[in-house]
């Protein structure tokens, strides 16, 4: 399941930066064909646009992905009816939601269909100064519901150019 999720949230970025390269071996073999002299120089700057057009839409979404991969390893948060456990390889962890302050959701401020406008994150500060982070990559059980129906804790949307953490 895991790698199905990994590979819905990157699909997009791959499609993108493919037709780039697909792009590119069409001027090669189109100047190819024609016979100009620099075949390779000339089809680069052909395709130039397009490629820098689609690594700058794709980049960021390989690098959060990345990173999101890296944070999330081997994570799983399970939300029970009065605190959350946050299962890792160095054991489980469970953190009351009495002992939670505020939630904050960080979402892509442009939600026009990019290549990593899926992306969030959620960080919650606990009373004692510490921050939870936990990605859309991450595993959940259970509903986040348990934690937000919470009127006590302060909820917060927020949305970022780039949801960085």
């Amino acid at each position: 399941m895991k790698n199905k999720r990994n590979l819905g949230y990157i699909t997009m970025s791959i499609v993108l930066f493919s037709l780039s390269i697909i792009y590119f071996l069409y001027m090669l073999f189109l100047n190819f064909s024609e016979g100009e002299e620099f075949i390779i120089s000339k089809s680069i700057s052909d395709s130039s646009f397009v490629f820098l057009f689609a690594s700058v839409l794709t980049f960021p979404g390989f690098i959060l992905h990345y990173r999101y991969m890296l944070l999330n390893r081997n994570r799983t948060i399970t939300f029970k009816q009065n605190y959350l456990e946050i299962t890792t390889d160095n054991g489980i962890k469970n953190i009351l939601y009495s002992d939670v302050i505020e939630v904050e959701n960080h979402t892509v401020a442009w939600q026009g269909r990019n290549p990593w406008s899926d992306y969030t994150y959620v960080r919650l500060h606990l009373k004692n100064g510490e921050k939870i982070y936990y990605n859309c990559l991450t595993t959940l059980i259970n509903s986040e519901n348990y934690l937000l129906k919470n009127e006590r804790i302060k909820k917060y949307q927020i949305a970022n150019l780039y949801p960085w953490y």
